[in-house]
């Protein structure tokens, strides 16, 4: 007779189009950004208002457009009145403008730099989120791992740090990678506008729209980076569970099943991977990128099924359900 007690079901959250529940740490992180963009815009009018000097043109002006480009999307044009202003300014200035452009957008991006980036505390709560995640559904799925693990354990352990090192070192990679797509793009603008006479105004539009769109890059990374994190912990106690204790474990993956959510994500929606499975899976066709998909560790029979059949049949369904709307 088998005196094995049978394991717990794992938690699934109650939101189901947020399966991380990372709604609200990421709004707080894009409250930060908005702000952060703010006061680049306002450093970036006053340096404007000092250097950007010259004289207005009496001659008519000309239409013309100046065309920014936008990496692997379209490039966008913007249309300006040419010829109306001629700027005081030499090659030296404009080269001194423009470092001092990058300085501004790097003091506020890249703010406590590589080793204290304003980002990070972000990114680590998420880590650590994921961590307390993947203790408490493992501890009530199994006896022996709740016997043999402590959360301060998991949080206090190498393998736990240099995790969390790896974060940090991508995380400023990102940003710094941001920053100076920025600067590249706002050294464009602002250097067509003088060369061809847009008066200050103008331009200062223009760089204001560019900003916009670094704002909604901005946004994008740090929704990655974010549930980036949390996953990464999941995945990694995972992991460590079946190595410290020998436990058969796997990934439940759950979908947010929006209007938007990818086809591609929708159909893992109920199943079961491993870990480096899931892994593959993220580092290619983009599918790391506004994903809003969590993975939650479960125990396995030797089959490979989650034990509680009736939850593996609820979210089967939840997934038919889904493909059926989509395909209405």
């Amino acid at each position: 007779m088998n005196n094995q007690p049978k394991p717990g079901s794992p938690i699934i959250p109650r939101n189901k189009v947020d399966p991380t529940q990372s709604y609200r740490a990421v709004n707080r992180m894009y409250r930060d950004i908005e702000q952060r963009y703010y006061d680049i815009k306002v450093a970036l009018k006053q340096l404007f208002d000092m250097r950007l000097t010259g004289r207005e043109r009496a001659s008519n002006s000309m239409y013309g457009y100046i065309l920014a480009r936008n990496g692997n999307h379209p490039d966008t044009l913007y249309q300006v009145n040419a010829g109306t202003y001629i700027y005081d300014m030499t090659a030296a200035q404009l080269a001194d403008l423009l470092q001092v452009v990058q300085t501004i957008l790097d003091d506020h991006l890249l703010e406590g730099g590589s080793q204290n980036l304003w980002a990070l505390d972000y990114v680590a709560a998420e880590y650590q989120r994921g961590t307390l995640n993947a203790y408490t559904n493992l501890s009530v799925q199994s006896p022996i791992y709740a016997s043999q693990t402590t959360l301060q354990q998991l949080l206090s352990s190498p393998a736990y740090q240099n995790q969390i090192a790896s974060a940090f070192v991508s995380t400023y990679s990102d940003w710094k990678l941001e920053s100076d797509k920025a600067r590249g793009d706002l050294a464009n603008i602002i250097a067509d506008s003088i060369g061809r006479g847009v008066n200050p105004r103008e331009t200062a539009s223009i760089v204001s729209k560019r900003l916009d769109v670094s704002i909604s890059r901005a946004k994008s990374i740090a929704q990655t980076e974010q549930v980036g994190a949390l996953r990464e912990a999941n995945w990694n106690e995972t992991d460590w569970a079946s190595e410290r204790l020998g436990l058969n474990t796997g990934l439940l993956h759950l979908s947010a099943l929006k209007p938007t959510t990818r086809q591609t994500h929708a159909f893992w929606h109920g199943k079961v991977r491993t870990v480096a499975a899931v892994r593959e899976w993220y580092a290619v066709n983009g599918n790391k990128y506004h994903c809003y998909c969590g993975q939650i560790p479960v125990l396995l029979n030797d089959d490979g099924s989650i034990f509680n059949k009736g939850l593996a049949d609820k979210l089967a369904a939840e997934r038919k359900q889904w493909t059926t709307k989509e395909a209405a």
